[in-house]
């Protein structure tokens, strides 16, 4: 019989500023089989040797995304509020979307940014 899982992705902020992320392997019955823990600053390295392991076991070519388009629609408010003073941190939380595709995107429209100090 072929068992099947569910995964599940959680932040955990500890003392000091501390973020991890923690995946769980979850079978049909809810029991929790693996935990995986590490910094949420290694989340792009982890993503990446995910799919380099995949195409390993699977011999399929597998292409990251450099960059992703984000709706345009999303993209025009994400200007207009950037413009009225709300930082790409804040904007990446309240759309739950990673800084640097935001960045990516607002420079594809020929926002120029700066490093924030």
């Amino acid at each position: 019989m072929e068992k099947y899982f569910n995964y599940s992705i959680h932040l955990k902020n500890e003392r000091g500023n501390q973020e991890t992320i923690i995946l769980k392997q979850i079978s049909e019955n809810n029991t929790v089989h693996n935990i995986l823990e590490f910094p949420k600053a290694d989340i792009d390295v982890v993503i990446e040797t995910l799919f380099k392991s995949k195409k390993d076991l699977f011999d399929d070519e597998i292409d990251l995304p450099n960059e992703q388009e984000i709706n345009p629609l999303i993209l025009d408010t994400l200007v207009e509020l950037f413009f009225s003073g709300i930082s790409i941190t804040d904007l990446a939380s309240q759309y739950n979307l990673p800084e640097l595709l935001i960045k990516q995107n607002l420079e594809r429209k020929g926002i120029v940014l700066f490093d924030e100090f």
